[in-house]
């Protein structure tokens, strides 16, 4: 019934992929995910004393929230020739992030923490289906405006307590929601479904520690 409803907001049939060109979008995003894990775990060990250590220790400290990762998965997935390859993309990304990362942990510290990857590795399969629906946020409708709402949302409940403390990491989660916020929604109109509709995901995440529950911990 789900998927029905989803067909009902495309405008129309989006381009197909080869088996060929899949694998290469496949390797591209996997590529890059690894590469942004070696960086982001790379980021970990350079000390902060200096102008380029504080570049690295915001990055150390946005890749170790969930706003950058949701982020970019947004931009790959909306972006996508259809909503299925969107779901390759993303996965691809998330796989190649997650075992460079843990490699490069392996290579630096001499431990794998298993216990992390594994958590980290379930939430990745469950990404390509957020890539998939996410992928129909740029059309128009009720439908659509939830999916563009959802990333808009978990980043604004991510990004909230900037007004508590006007940190830099915080600032970025709602700069990346507000550019999401700008470049999803397609008219007016579904402008003004997004709006409401992310900010109401926003509080019932905050409201409820669901994502305490998912993610804590980690």
């Amino acid at each position: 019934m789900s998927r029905e409803l989803l067909k009902i907001i495309r405008i129309k049939e989006e381009p197909k992929l080869t088996a060929k060109q899949m694998i290469i979008q496949l390797a591209i995003y996997f590529l890059l995910g690894a590469f942004l894990g070696v960086i982001a775990k790379y980021s970990d060990t350079v000390s902060s004393n200096s102008g380029i250590g504080m570049i690295f220790d915001f990055i150390s400290n946005t890749t170790t929230r969930l706003g950058i990762w949701v982020g970019l998965a947004t931009f790959v997935a909306v972006w996508s020739e259809n909503p299925k390859v969107a779901a390759f993309k993303v996965f691809g990304f998330f796989a190649g992030l997650l075992i460079a990362y843990y490699i490069y942990s392996q290579v630096l510290f001499g431990f794998f923490p298993t216990y992390y990857f594994l958590r980290w590795g379930a939430i990745a399969l469950v990404s390509p289906l957020a890539a998939y629906i996410v992928w129909f946020s740029r059309r128009e409708g009720g439908l659509s405006a939830i999916c563009a709402a959802l990333p808009i949302g978990l980043l604004l409940e991510q990004g909230a307590p900037f007004f508590y403390g006007y940190s830099v990491v915080l600032g970025f989660d709602l700069f990346i929601a507000i550019l999401l916020l700008v470049i999803l929604p397609k008219s007016k109109i579904q402008y003004l479904l997004v709006v409401p509709l992310s900010i109401l995901l926003a509080f019932i995440l905050r409201s409820s520690n669901i994502l305490l529950y998912l993610f804590g911990g980690l």
